[in-house]
């Protein structure tokens, strides 16, 4: 069903292709927040049995669960800040089809920074990931939810729950292969960038085309997918009648005949009638 249409493609690219890039961006911000600050844990408390003065950079200062734990509450914190004051604004305001192009235009730009001007950048890859997800979460994936809007049912039930299940699931594994491929930070500057940045590319296209088509759709009228919903009535209405037939038939064979004898008052006077004679003889 999606590849009949050429609406629900884009819709399709527009959900599926960011992950990619958040996937290798993410893996680059482990790496380094791990080699930079350590993992921290310990089961010892340290204070009551260290005899020198000196520590290392990762005692001194903060661990990487402490730093993935700041990156948490940012992106939270940036998610229901957007949420509630620019995702409104922005669709009341310019529409979907300017919104749903921000959080692209920001991913393509983000990118570029990343992978080919400040690589290896921890705190850029901090404050830059925070906004994306936070975007992610506020504003694109609401715009996706409105592009539904000029479909038919059998196009939210059933391609609906391909593209966001499947075809996310399979962006993700297609980021994680390119991880597991680079193995290191300097592999996946190698080859993770041009998947990044292509991916962001065709991610931005998408939604700038997917926007005007919507906006198209809404203008006329029409609903994408209106011929599901007619195929899949007639197979309902086909399987009704086939039931009801079958229903039929074995109410036959299990009729009583004496159901069929049509007795009229007069005939069941007679039989009354006949029923004293044979009595009173």
């Amino acid at each position: 069903m999606i590849f009949r249409y050429e609406y629900l493609k884009l819709v399709l690219a527009a959900s599926v292709l960011y992950e990619i890039a958040l996937t290798c961006m993410h893996y680059e911000l482990n790496l380094i927040g791990l080699d930079r600050f350590g993992v921290g844990i310990s089961i010892v408390d340290e204070s009551e049995h260290s005899t020198t003065s000196t520590k290392s950079d990762s005692e001194e200062g903060i661990t990487y669960i402490q730093f993935m734990g700041w990156y948490g509450q940012t992106v939270n914190i940036l998610s229901l800040f957007l949420s509630f004051y620019a995702f409104p604004r922005l669709i009341k305001n310019y529409g979907l089809s300017t919104t749903i192009r921000i959080f692209p235009t920001v991913l393509l730009l983000v990118t570029i920074f990343a992978f080919v001007m400040f690589p290896r950048n921890l705190y850029f890859l901090f404050i830059s990931l925070s906004i994306c997800k936070a975007l992610t979460y506020s504003v694109h994936d609401p715009s996706e939810e409105v592009l539904y809007m000029p479909t038919s049912d059998a196009v939210k039930f059933k391609a609906k729950f391909w593209i966001d299940v499947v075809g996310q699931r399979i962006a993700k594994a297609i980021g994680s292969v390119i991880n597991n491929y680079a193995g290191s930070v300097d592999g996946i500057l190698k080859y993770g960038s041009l998947p990044s940045i292509v991916t962001a590319l065709i991610l931005w296209l998408a939604c700038y085309q997917v926007g005007m088509q919507f906006d198209g759709l809404i203008k006329s009228g029409d609903v994408v997918g209106v011929g599901e919903d007619e195929a899949a009535s007639e197979c309902n209405e086909l399987e009704m009648s086939e039931q009801i037939g079958c229903d039929s038939d074995d109410s036959d064979l299990f009729r009583d005949p004496e159901e069929d004898v049509v007795l009229t008052k007069f005939g069941k006077a007679n039989r009354s009638q006949s029923g004293s004679e044979h009595i009173l003889l």
